[in-house]
């Protein structure tokens, strides 16, 4: 099966008919998508700021233990309902730029996520508190802000390209 035919069949099931052709559901699919970037970003970038310097007296980790579990919820929430949204006009948003390179932006951002955790922060007992972290925790804590707020201006591209 070709890509657009895969798009096609993904735009025939019941989940994306419901989302594109009900009278709320992809008005409130959208609000849910928001509201789980918002949770989402909202956590990573409190965590972020604080690899940079900002709140100096939270040790790290217990801040990660904290913000973790609402970036990975947001995440959820706004992954499930993006590809809702994605699945009711699938073979017209799969040929969108800024889709496409939202979903490369998404990579990216997974990417420094798991080199950040399997790499420094395996070391944060010894930055953990009062001490500035290593510079390779920096630069994630930046690639961080900056990939994530661009994926958020993709998305709202999408509709608009």
């Amino acid at each position: 099966m070709t890509l657009d035919g895969v798009l096609t069949w993904l735009e025939a099931t019941a989940p994306a008919a419901a989302v594109r052709d009900g009278r709320w559901t992809y008005a409130l699919t959208a609000s849910a998508h928001l509201v789980g970037i918002a949770a989402m970003f909202g956590a990573i970038a409190i965590f972020d700021l604080r690899l940079l310097g900002v709140s100096r007296r939270l040790p790290v980790a217990a801040l990660a233990r904290h913000t973790l579990p609402w970036s990975r919820a947001g995440f959820a929430v706004a992954a499930a309902t993006g590809l809702l949204l994605f699945s009711a006009n699938a073979t017209l948003v799969a040929h969108n730029t800024a889709f496409q390179v939202k979903v490369l932006l998404i990579g990216a951002a997974g990417l420094n996520i798991l080199l950040f955790h399997t790499g420094v922060f395996r070391t944060v007992r010894d930055w953990d508190d009062g001490v500035r972290p290593p510079p390779s925790a920096r630069a994630a804590a930046l690639v961080s802000l900056t990939t994530w707020p661009l994926v958020i201006v993709c998305g709202r591209l999408i509709a608009y390209t």
